[in-house]
C-alpha cells in the first residue's frame, strides 16, 4: 500500500527552561518535552496544533486516530525524536501522522530567567492512495435533484 503526504511542515520550536534548573533536570525536561508539548505547539499563525490537524484530517477522510508510539533517544549531544500515530479505517492502517527531529542538548540562547533550546521538528500526515481515491470519487459525484 502506498501513502501520499497530505501535510508536511518543518518547524523550529523554542523550549524554555529556568536557568535555576541543574543540568540533569534540564535533560529530563528536554527528554519529556516531545510527549508533553510536541503535539500542541502552534504550527502557524492560525494557532492550529498537530493534534488538532490530525483529528481534522482523520475526520475528513473517515479515519480514526489509533495507537501513538514515541521514541526519544539520547544520541550524543542531542535527543532524536520520533512519533508515529496510526490512522485507522476498519481496523486497517490507512495513514500515519509522524513527528521526527532533534533537540540539541546545547542551549541556543537565553531569554530573561530562562535558557532556550531549539527543537527542529518535521510534522507529516500521510494517507493511503485508496482512501484518497475513495474520497475524490465521492466528492466528484454530481448531485442529481429528482424532485425539482
Amino acid at each position: 500500500m502506498s501513502f501520499v503526504s497530505v501535510y508536511e511542515r518543518d518547524l523550529e520550536v523554542p523550549i524554555k527552561i529556568s536557568k535555576t534548573a541543574n543540568e540533569e533536570a534540564r535533560k529530563k525536561r528536554l527528554e519529556r518535552w516531545p510527549r508533553e508539548a510536541g503535539l500542541t505547539v502552534p504550527l502557524d499563525d492560525s494557532g492550529t496544533n498537530f493534534m488538532q490537524l490530525v483529528k481534522s484530517f482523520s475526520a475528513d477522510y473517515g479515519l480514526t486516530p489509533g495507537e501513538r508510539t514515541w521514541d526519544v533517544k539520547d544520541v550524543g549531544g542531542k535527543y532524536s525524536v520520533s512519533m508515529v500515530w496510526k490512522l485507522m479505517k476498519d481496523n486497517e492502517e490507512k495513514g500515519y501522522a509522524r513527528v521526527s527531529g532533534e533537540i540539541p542538548l546545547t542551549p541556543t540562547g537565553e531569554e530573561g530567567s530562562n535558557v532556550v533550546y531549539t527543537a527542529r521538528l518535521k510534522y507529516v500526515i500521510e494517507i493511503s492512495n485508496d482512501v484518497l481515491s475513495e474520497k475524490a470519487t465521492v466528492e466528484n459525484v454530481p448531485e442529481v435533484n429528482l424532485f425539482g
